[in-house]
């Protein structure tokens, strides 16, 4: 037939059934807001967490000062215009010490939120594959959970280990946690806290505190099974180490909740060079919502001068819901400003591509809830930086801060008010999808090239 055809009709055919592609892949697209880490099962390890996804009867009363205190009522999760997807961090202790005790931890946990999902199948859904994801986001209004695992250490030793996590519907393993371990050094933000829980290491020379030999294992196992790796809690030798080791075997990373070192210049911060590199092989980078945990840090002169600019003309709020957007509006310009580089063509910017190829440049979400912190404080008030002034309207954000899961909308409607694009947050749903369907493909490849040996 194609000898038949001219080779302007054929080039026209071809043409046609790649438009027909995209647009149908446009069309089955995820536009929403997923958190890429919650924590409802942390009462699981740690009882004091109260007992998980509780419906209740009264409005509990709660604070954004809720370090270790249980704010994932299943009432704020269901139905949360502020995010449709949430990716649940089973917590691998860091105490933990025999590999049969960290995966029954894990299974313990896992469990917990597959009979939840199974016990309100009316309001959640459970998606373990990118295709259930795909086919639940478009087909129902439910609440969509993921699982992911935070800490890899003692679950990843084999490739028979990562394929029964696979198994098991993980989309992607934060491989190393708060302690260096077998997989390497793990960043040590300037808290006291974090530096009391890996303070064996926190004097460790920089080029011991790289990736070691099993975490570039662990990575490439991960990656076979189906499994992304997220590079989030990596030190700075750690982070480098893995993304040369990702560039050279075809892995796609992600960072579900790091820092823009830039602004937050300590451990957690990720420099400029390491989010081009993400970028540049097809990853995403991710912010903590947190005010607190985004909240400036020995920033460079330039976001120095302007912070104390907009703080003092009563715009920005450090520890508030300004900290996190503020952050979030400086990466987001850094990741546009290097369109050209990224994608390795110098006459391409950002407002001329596609809503589809826009996807390439995501930003994530992390809200951490239950997960040991505290969040973002008001902006007015005895707890806040200003004084309200009675002729003008506020959102719930600015006035109580962020005390539960609840109030994701009121900070997207708060960012907004302020003229910030959030539509790269919006994006990550998808990128992160097609990311996980990379994985998945890569997985069948690698099965069908053993079937044919």
């Amino acid at each position: 037939m194609i000898g038949s055809l001219s080779s302007h009709k054929f080039r026209r055919v071809v043409l046609i059934c790649i438009s027909l592609f995209i647009h149908k892949v446009q069309a089955q697209e995820l536009r929403t807001f997923i958190d890429l880490q919650i924590h409802m099962s942390m009462h699981v390890p740690y009882s004091f967490f109260g007992k998980g996804l509780t419906f209740f009867k009264e409005e509990p009363k709660l604070s954004y000062k809720h370090l270790l205190t249980n704010i994932n009522y299943a009432n704020y999760i269901e139905k949360n215009t502020g995010a449709r997807i949430f990716v649940n961090g089973t917590i691998c202790n860091e105490l933990i010490r025999t590999k049969k005790g960290a995966k029954k931890k894990v299974l313990a946990q896992l469990a917990y939120i597959n009979g939840f999902v199974a016990n309100n199948p009316d309001k959640y859904a459970l998606a373990k594959s990118p295709q259930e994801l795909r086919t639940l986001y478009h087909s129902t209004n439910k609440t969509i959970i993921v699982h992911s695992i935070e800490g890899g250490k003692k679950l990843i030793n084999s490739k028979e280990d990562a394929e029964f996590w696979a198994d098991q519907g993980i989309a992607f393993v934060t491989l190393i946690h708060l302690k260096d371990d077998e997989f390497g050094g793990a960043a040590t933000a300037p808290q006291a806290i974090t530096r009391i829980i890996n303070l064996k290491k926190v004097f460790r020379r920089k080029k011991k505190r790289g990736l070691t030999e099993k975490g570039k294992n662990a990575i490439l196992w991960l990656a076979d099974a189906g499994i992304m790796t997220d590079l989030t809690h990596m030190s700075d030798s750690s982070r480098s180490d893995a993304l040369s080791f990702m560039e050279e075997h075809d892995i796609v990373p992600i960072v579900t909740h790091d820092l823009f070192k830039p602004i937050q210049n300590q451990p957690r911060g990720i420099s400029r060079e390491d989010i081009l590199t993400i970028y540049k092989l097809g990853g995403f980078t991710s912010l903590p919502i947190s005010g607190e945990t985004t909240a400036s840090y020995k920033p460079e002169a330039k976001f120095a001068t302007e912070i104390d600019s907009l703080r003092s003309n009563g715009c920005l709020c450090e520890g508030a819901v300004d900290s996190y957007a503020f952050t979030y509006q400086k990466l987001m310009e850094f990741i546009q400003q290097n369109v050209s580089e990224i994608i390795g063509d110098p006459l391409t910017v950002y407002d001329s591509l596609s809503e589809f190829q826009k996807v390439r440049f995501s930003i994530g979400f992390q809200s951490d809830f239950n997960g040991w912190v505290n969040h973002s404080r008001p902006r007015f008030g005895k707890k806040g930086c200003y004084e309200m002034d009675p002729d003008k309207t506020y959102e719930e954000i600015e006035l109580v801060g962020m005390p539960h899961p609840g109030l994701l909308q009121s900070q997207w409607n708060y960012m907004l008010k302020q003229d910030l694009d959030i539509s790269p947050i919006e994006r990550n749903a998808e990128h992160f999808v097609q990311i996980w369907e990379g994985f998945i493909e890569r997985k069948s490849t690698l099965k069908e090239n053993s079937v044919s040996d």
